[in-house]
């Protein structure tokens, strides 16, 4: 008599797991970015930080929002007023080029351009157990992120230099999937720039990481890392950049995103959109030719578009 009562409590256990793990990965959580985000209501520590390759001026500055939510940024444009309202973007690029990534393109054309800090706070290469001591700090910074681009975009609406109808979001590798939350939450983002990403983070996780252990390891590792990540999968967001226009721009011989997850991506955006394929590797910052590239394919595809 007790069997079958486990048996049926067992099966109503797990079919309550199931049904939680379900909700929480189809969970949309654009209004959860949207409130953390909250309303800009201060910048504070604005300060000249030097100038950029192209001679523009490097400044420094901190975004408060009424929620309590602070972010820092780098924004690269001309340091004279001229009257003139000119189109802006965001960078979003790897964890560790942060709010540097203004820093890198050697040209920008006429852009007002803004980077910001990853908003975390732990170890830069956790080892060991720190993957668990620190495991809510990283996915707090995770959900982060994309509140981070909406208060920035806030600033640039507000910025006297910057047309707030020309807002660009560019995402650069690990920036894509915050790129494409964020521009699916602010609607008055103009258009999204996706270079050298992907969709379904867990074919990508296990692509990157397959020769660091073994093959069933890592498939469950990347299977759990696709969990955590979820609310940031870029496929669930990208319908709803339409009908503002999105660009990707991919390497043939990515050795990090895999081809299925490029066409996964694209294929979950809606039209207007536009793919180009470059016979390069993934890119990084020290290659300043792939730099380059990206950046000179973006700004014509941004004048193509009205974005600038």
């Amino acid at each position: 008599m007790k069997r079958p009562l486990v048996a049926g409590a067992l099966l109503i256990a797990v079919a309550a797991v199931v049904a939680a793990l379900t909700a929480y990965r189809n969970h949309d959580y654009r209004p959860r970015f949207a409130r953390v985000a909250g309303e800009l209501v201060a910048v504070r520590d604005s300060t000249d930080f030097g100038a950029a390759q192209d001679g523009k001026q490097l400044t420094e500055v901190t975004l408060l929002s009424d929620t309590g939510f602070v972010v820092r940024a780098r924004v690269r444009a001309d340091g004279a007023p001229s009257g003139e309202r000119y189109p802006a973007a965001i960078l979003l690029g790897g964890y560790k080029t942060g709010r540097k990534a203004v820093d890198i393109p050697a040209h920008t054309g006429n852009l007002v351009l803004l980077s910001i800090e990853y908003p975390y706070s732990g170890p830069e290469r956790p080892r060991g157990l720190d993957w668990v001591r620190y495991f809510g700090t990283m996915r707090r910074a995770i959900l982060d992120t994309p509140p981070a681009v909406l208060l920035a975009a806030q600033y640039l609406y507000s910025r006297r230099d910057v047309d707030p109808e020309r807002v660009t979001v560019i995402g650069v590798s690990l920036g894509v999937p915050f790129s494409v939350a964020a521009a699916a939450t602010d609607k008055r983002i103009a258009g999204a720039a996706l270079l050298h990403g992907g969709g379904d983070i867990a074919t990508m996780a296990y692509y990157a990481f397959a020769d660091r252990g073994p093959d069933w390891v890592m498939r469950v590792l990347s299977w759990g890392l696709s969990w955590v990540v979820a609310p940031l999968e870029p496929t669930r967001y990208a319908g709803e950049l339409a009908p503002r226009p999105a660009l990707m721009v991919n390497a043939a011989d990515d050795e990090f995103i895999p081809r299925s997850s490029v066409l996964e991506l694209y294929g979950s955006l809606q039209q207007p959109k536009r793919i180009v394929w470059l016979e390069s590797a993934h890119v990084a910052t020290s290659d300043e030719e792939v730099v380059d590239g990206l950046m000179s394919i973006t700004l014509e595809w941004m004048t193509e578009r009205g974005l600038r």
